[in-house]
């Protein structure tokens, strides 16, 4: 029986079944030491777990690789502490590799690149990708210089952070001198967009790069928080920009051959101008939508795709959006009515496997709105008690009405690449 060590805990309730069904045998390694409980219950009590240690070597992952005796590694990053290791993983593969064993994973180029935003700031200058206008800082008075040439405001992100941190929105000079005193250099100081932020997975396995549909993730703001924003897939982008985007994606396929799940998140201005604002080499919040709206969850297309032999390739292919999926920030134990007839709510609580949640002090619930059903989701928006939403009803239905257009009108960011895996 093949064994399967899945680096991290991130979603495993998504992630382990497809590759249960398969006749694996799964073992999960996390942070967490209530992962285990969790997934006996949602799994079954015959599901593995074990401690992946908060600090890691080459050595010590070979060890653990060969301590559980895998025949197949899978890299699986998302929870707090595991957003740096992807690097770590992809040094590492070669030799696993040479072992005879597999590890799909993100080679070194394209794991700096999602790691480190000093990395993808100047390899987009580099490559000609679109970006905010930015400057890359050793020391506070570089960052001071940066911040009258660009702004304020101004964004400050550190070269290597974890998710929800690691940002900052410096509004002035009093917010500069606090942002200096508490980063780790180096950063990129950028400017700040006003436009539309947007999101869009892809799965690739080397060779070729196939995408879920693009979701918007609300304006863009000082928070940094766009799980907070109500947030709907699929939307359809202006077609110089979805254009200028499909060329970035098929660049970074040709250049640094992604192996593996991958998201990028882009503005685009009010101008109208793209521009690239984050690379993070997993799955994330998005796939909650991307699941919703289309029926194929990344997160097994994923599984499926480390099985898969590298031969294979990712066959099949995603089904085209067949309804909206509008995602709603609610407050963390709030109750909502029964959606619409003709309509569906998915329901992702926090939990061990899926942090975001317990993280914000909010949950992400989505409602899918199939063609047609759009009069009756917004009756049921306006009908919803005074605080439901995090945000107001009315960007609630601003979304709706943009992902009902998006049914209709929204195209892939990978054309001519591959399909991609089927749900």
């Amino acid at each position: 029986m093949m064994r399967v060590l899945v680096l991290g805990e991130f979603r495993a309730d998504r992630l382990l079944p497809p590759l249960l069904r398969a006749g694996a045998e799964a073992v999960v390694l996390g942070f967490s030491p209530r992962i285990a409980p969790f997934l006996a219950a949602s799994l079954g009590a015959d599901v593995v777990c074990g401690e992946l240690p908060a600090a890691l070597s080459e050595e010590d992952v070979l060890r653990l690789l060969a301590h559980w005796r895998a025949d197949v590694a899978v890299p699986n990053m998302g929870c707090p502490g595991q957003e740096q290791l992807l690097p770590l993983y992809a040094r590492t593969a070669s030799r696993w590799r040479a072992a005879g064993r597999r590890m799909p994973v993100h080679p070194d180029g394209f794991a700096e690149l999602v790691s480190d935003k000093v990395a993808l700031h100047r390899t987009a200058r580099a490559r000609g990708w679109p970006v905010p206008r930015g400057l890359v800082c050793g020391a506070a008075p570089a960052v001071r210089t940066a911040a009258r040439e660009l702004g304020p405001p101004v964004m400050i992100k550190e070269a290597r952070s974890e998710f929800h941190a690691g940002r900052h929105y410096v509004r002035d000079h009093g917010q500069l001198d606090r942002a200096c005193a508490e980063v780790a250099y180096p950063v990129l100081v950028q400017e700040v967009l006003a436009g539309e932020e947007y999101g869009a997975e892809f799965l690739s396995d080397g060779s070729s790069t196939v995408a879920w549909p693009v979701a918007s993730l609300g304006r863009l703001d000082g928070e940094c928080a766009p799980g907070r924003r109500v947030r709907v897939a699929p939307v359809a982008l202006p077609a110089h920009a979805r254009a200028e985007l499909a060329a970035v994606v098929r660049d970074m396929n040709d250049a640094f051959r992604p192996h593996g799940p991958w998201q990028m998140d882009f503005a685009v201005t009010d101008g109208g101008r793209p521009a690239l604002i984050e690379l993070n080499g997993r799955l994330g919040g998005v796939s909650n939508m991307s699941w919703a709206a289309t029926g194929a969850d990344p997160h097994v297309a994923h599984a499926r795709s480390a099985l898969a032999a590298p031969a294979d390739g990712l066959l099949g292919g995603p089904p085209p959006p067949c309804r909206a999926a509008l995602e709603l920030p609610v407050p963390s134990g709030t109750p909502l009515p029964p959606p619409p007839e003709g309509t569906g709510l998915m329901l992702f609580p926090g939990s061990p496997v899926n942090p975001g949640p317990l993280v914000g002090g909010y949950s992400r619930p989505v409602l899918t709105v199939p063609e047609g059903r759009e009069e009756v989701a917004l009756a049921w928006l306006g009908e919803l008690p005074p605080g439901t939403l995090l945000n107001s009803p009315r960007e609630a239905a601003g979304q709706l009405a943009r992902g009902a257009r998006g049914l209709r009108e929204a195209g892939p960011l990978t054309p001519g690449l591959m399909p991609g895996p089927a749900s």
